[in-house]
């Protein structure tokens, strides 16, 4: 019975575990806190307009929160793009257009 219990609680863990084991890209982590970036269902696009570059980091308008230089990382596309999740939800990871770094 103990067996059974022990078995049934890692398949727990290991199934909520995968939930954020999946990068965007397959490699990609935050690069100040080393956290995941996560998944296609935690990812938002950022028009330029709802980014506001600011002395050491962006602000971002949809939140009001801002993302320092050292979170940021080069957007393959160009694009602006955040990743987030949690509890309370908050920015994973940030990718920014390689010229507003």
């Amino acid at each position: 019975m103990k067996r059974m219990t022990l078995i049934g609680f890692l398949a727990l863990l290991s199934t909520a575990a995968a939930a954020h084991d999946k990068w965007w890209n397959g490699k990609e982590v935050d690069p100040a806190t080393k956290r995941y970036c996560c998944g296609d269902n935690d990812v938002k696009h950022l028009t330029r307009e709802e980014v506001k570059i600011i002395p050491g980091g962006y602000q971002l308008a949809d939140t009001g929160e801002t993302v320092t230089q050292d979170h940021a990382q080069p957007s393959p596309d160009g694009e602006y793009w955040v990743f987030r999740w949690g509890s309370p939800v908050r920015t994973q990871c940030f990718f920014a257009p390689i010229e507003s770094m």
